[in-house]
C-alpha cells in the first residue's frame, strides 16, 4: 500500500478493499477458507464459546490458535459477565489465553461486559508483555482513563457515529492510545475514521498516520 492505509483493528467482515488494513476476528471452529493467504487475523476462545470445547483440552486449542504465521493477535478474549458460564470458569480460560499470548508475545484483543474490575485485577497480577486493545469502547470517561493507566489501547466502532456520550469521553482521550474498528457492523471503517477526525479537529490524513503509528507499536 503506497497511502496510509485505513486500518480496522478488530471486524467479523472479510474486505478485499486495498486501502484498509484489517484484522479479522476468527472463533474456534471457524474456516480460514475465505481469507486471502496473506490476511492477518486474531483467534481466541470468546467468553460466549467456552461451553463448545473441553476445558481440559484447552492447551491443545490454544496451541492451535497461535500456529499460524497470519495469526497476529490473540482475540478476542476477555469476561461476561452477561452470560450463564461462570465467571470463575471465563477467569481460568482467560488466563491461559494470555499466558500463551506472553508465551508467542502477540497483543491481545479484549472483550469485556459488565466485568471491568475482575479486567483490571487480571491485568496487574498477568503481565504479557504485549499490548491489551480494549475493543468496542463504549463505557464512561472514568473507565477509559482508568483503563489507560493500566496500560490499555482503546477501539472505538459504530457506536461513535450516534452516542453523543461516547463523543464526548472520544474528544478527550489520546491519539496515541486509539484505535477504530467495524467490529459486527456493516459498516465501512472509513466513516468512523471521518467522525474520529471530525471530533478531533483533525485532518483525516493525520488520524491515519497516528494509528498508523499505533499499530506498529502494537503488532
Amino acid at each position: 500500500m503506497a497511502s496510509i492505509p485505513y486500518i480496522d483493528i478488530h471486524t467479523h467482515q472479510v474486505d478485499s478493499d486495498p486501502e484498509i488494513l484489517s484484522i479479522i476476528n476468527m472463533t474456534i471452529g471457524e474456516s480460514k477458507i475465505e481469507l486471502n493467504k496473506d490476511q492477518a487475523y486474531s483467534i481466541g476462545i470468546h467468553p460466549w464459546d467456552i461451553e463448545k470445547i473441553e476445558i481440559d483440552s484447552i492447551d491443545n486449542y490454544l496451541e492451535v490458535l497461535s500456529a499460524d504465521k497470519n495469526n497476529i493477535a490473540i482475540g478476542e478474549i476477555g469476561l461476561d459477565k452477561l452470560i450463564g458460564t461462570d465467571i470463575s470458569i471465563q477467569e481460568k480460560v482467560f488466563i491461559a489465553q494470555l499466558q500463551l499470548a506472553k508465551l508467542k508475545q502477540k497483543p491481545v484483543i479484549i472483550h469485556c461486559v459488565k466485568s471491568q474490575e475482575e479486567l483490571l485485577r487480571i491485568k496487574q497480577g498477568n503481565e504479557t508483555g504485549t499490548e491489551w486493545i480494549f475493543h468496542g469502547y463504549n463505557k464512561s470517561l472514568q473507565l477509559a482513563e482508568d483503563l489507560l493507566k493500566f496500560g490499555f489501547f482503546l477501539s472505538f466502532g459504530e457506536s461513535l457515529l450516534r452516542n453523543e456520550k461516547l463523543q464526548n469521553v472520544f474528544q478527550k482521550l489520546p491519539l496515541d492510545k486509539i484505535f477504530l474498528e467495524t467490529d459486527d457492523k456493516h459498516i465501512n471503517v472509513r466513516e468512523v475514521y471521518q467522525k474520529a477526525a471530525e471530533l478531533k479537529g483533525i485532518n483525516i490524513e493525520v488520524l491515519k498516520k497516528q494509528i498508523l503509528l499505533n499499530y506498529l507499536k502494537c503488532f
